[in-house]
């Protein structure tokens, strides 16, 4: 009996010694915290390549990759992480923490890239398709396996080409990578190419164009129409209130945030005469939301009551101003979560009655703004972008969700390298814009994450 004991205490000691040594060599037991997103960014206000100490880039490495980012035509951001730091389940919210410190510091369109050891994650606000960015990643590991430099400059060249739009470049995999090869063959290919099928292909680009920019077109009709009622509601609110800050005489006219409330008021509509896209919406409801904020401080100081707390506005209207406290709520067939809500909509959820929806005509439907398509994302963005993480937990199981799963305007989060740069291993999308990718193959659009390194976040000055 006694000789058994010992055996099983035996094999239980040498298990618990194997347990320490599995943890003791596991990359997660070892991994160090990231810096945070203000330094980072502090950081790359003097540089767009960070690199923190025990990265696996070389000094020549780091030297090329950052000559990249700096030659870049767009802004492309990129911090170099020792393997291990960050996986596919924290990178999600430590980018958004980029995101947020680059917005808080001027930064609204950029590129970011985070390399983990040999993975790496991107995303990117600067372009406007969603799920792009991972692609572009994808693409760039692919066609310059092994080398991470060329690689970096591949990402750099198609996220250029991608902001301004042209994203048939930018996803060619050729386009890109080697430029020089192919040579007479290929030269004789792509004429025989030219004659046979040139204007085949001429007639149906350009009708593929065309109903591109008519339904662009009628999108930005709809947005501009939405956020006109928005500039006109604010307004309508101001004269109203007008009459209260006149009652308190002196002490209305010292209240500062009555003229902040007029300013936000004609610098939203100035702003909105012009938009020309879609993504400059944001701009204007970012405004309102200032506007809304003010008015409702105005509110309170004539009323003697407590300036209300800097908070989002209400996620089922944004019209209701600044929210007064999160409330569960769950959309049709949705999960529950928490969401901003003002005082009257929050009562009404809690009792059991459909709150006031914000919504706006598609196709002839009136939907809530939120699952009206991604021509409302910059719309949403004005809004709630400047209230760090909330907006992807908001919007999950939403339209508007499905778009934000990599990212809002984040070209993506770049994952999925799954064997490796050094192994040929390909890229993962992490979400495009940050919100929707494919996680699981380029660099970008809250993607996987995948073994290369490097990553660029623009170039240029800050």
């Amino acid at each position: 009996m006694t000789h058994s004991l010992r055996r099983a205490g035996a094999a239980i000691a040498a298990l618990i010694a194997g347990l320490i040594v599995v943890l003791a060599l596991s990359p997660a037991a070892n991994a160090a915290a990231p810096p945070d997103a203000q330094s980072v960014v502090s950081n790359w206000k003097k540089d767009p390549l960070y690199v923190v100490s025990g990265s696996s880039l070389t000094s020549d490495q780091q030297s090329e990759i950052s000559d990249a980012l700096k030659g870049a035509d767009s802004k492309i951001y990129a911090v170099a992480l020792p393997d291990g730091t960050v996986d596919n389940t924290s990178i999600a919210p430590y980018m958004s923490s980029l995101n947020s410190a680059l917005v808080a510091a001027g930064r609204n369109r950029a590129t970011i890239a985070v390399l983990d050891g040999q993975t790496l994650f991107a995303a990117s606000s600067a372009i406007r398709q969603s799920g792009v960015a991972g692609r572009l990643a994808d693409l760039s590991v692919t066609a310059n396996s092994g080398n991470v430099v060329d690689g970096m400059k591949d990402f750099v060249n198609r996220v250029d080409s991608a902001v301004k739009g042209k994203s048939g470049p930018a996803l060619d995999p050729d386009s890109q990578a080697n430029p020089g090869a192919g040579g007479t063959a290929a030269l004789l290919a792509l004429g025989a190419l030219v004659l046979v099928g040139g204007g085949g292909y001429f007639l149906y680009s350009s009708n593929k164009k065309k109903k591109r920019a008519i339904q662009e077109a009628k999108d930005l009709a709809a947005v501009k129409q939405t956020v006109d009622e928005d500039v006109t509601k604010l307004g309508e609110e101001i004269t109203a209130l007008d009459a209260d800050v006149t009652l308190a005489g002196q002490g209305g006219k010292h209240i500062d945030e009555w003229q902040q409330a007029l300013d936000s008021y004609e610098k939203a509509k100035t702003q909105l005469a012009t938009v020309q896209r879609p993504d400059q919406v944001r701009d204007v409801t970012q405004t309102l939301e200032d506007g809304r904020y003010a008015l409702a401080v105005v509110k309170a100081k004539v009323n003697n009551e407590p300036v209300p707390e800097r908070r989002a506005p209400c996620f089922f209207n944004p019209q209701h101003g600044p929210s007064m406290r999160d409330v569960r709520w769950a959309p049709p067939g949705g999960a529950l979560r928490d969401v901003p809500a003002c005082r009257m909509d929050a009562e009404a959820v809690e009792r059991g009655f459909d709150p006031q929806m914000r919504e706006v005509m598609v196709d002839g439907h009136r939907r809530p703004y939120y699952d009206a398509g991604p021509a409302y994302q910059p719309y949403a963005y004005g809004y709630y972008g400047g209230f760090g993480d909330i907006m992807t937990g908001m919007f999950i199981g939403t339209m508007m969700g499905s778009m934000l799963s990599g990212g809002w305007g984040y070209g993506g989060y770049g994952a999925g390298y799954a064997e490796g740069y050094a192994d040929g291993g390909g890229g993962g999308d992490f979400g495009g814009d940050f919100g929707g990718g494919d996680a699981g193959g380029g660099w970008g659009d809250f993607g996987g994450g995948g073994d290369f390194g490097g990553g660029d976040f623009g170039g240029g000055d800050w």
